[in-house]
């Protein structure tokens, strides 16, 4: 099995695994508005879906995995993983400007001022959408 097949079924059961289960179990059932909440999740998911059985029908050919690529991806879904450890622990306000920093410095940033700015920027925007626009509660907050 190539690796573009063996990609694309794992997007495919991706997708399944949020249709199935993800999100029913994680969006809230309302009866007001003219969309329900579900409508663009399943959408998604149904895309990956659909997407990722085309890529497994139509993959061919031998695709080599880089190892450093590879790599950086990896250490970024372990990082992204004790983030929101974290977050669950500590809270939002209190984990998110350090993640963004420290995601700055491994990108290559070294402004003192962007990552001052960046740091301190970033989150606040998140917090104020999603808890002053939107309405939802943070992780710790």
């Amino acid at each position: 099995m190539t690796l573009d097949r063996l990609s694309g079924l794992a997007v495919a059961g991706f997708g399944a695994v949020l249709l199935l289960w993800v999100i029913p179990g994680q969006v809230e059932p309302v009866d007001y508005g003219w969309i329900r909440p579900e409508t663009l999740p399943n959408l998604t998911a149904g895309a990956l879906l659909l997407l990722g059985l085309l890529q497994a029908a139509a993959g061919g050919g031998v695709a080599r995995l880089p190892l450093r690529p590879t790599a950086r991806a990896l250490l970024y879904l372990g990082y992204t993983a004790v983030a929101v450890w974290a977050m669950g622990r500590l809270g939002f306000v209190w984990v998110a400007p350090l993640m963004v920093l420290l995601l700055m410095l491994w990108i290559g940033e070294r402004r003192p001022l962007w990552l001052g700015l960046g740091a301190a920027v970033v989150p606040a925007v998140v917090w104020g959408v999603v808890v002053g626009l939107l309405g939802r509660t943070l992780p710790g907050g």
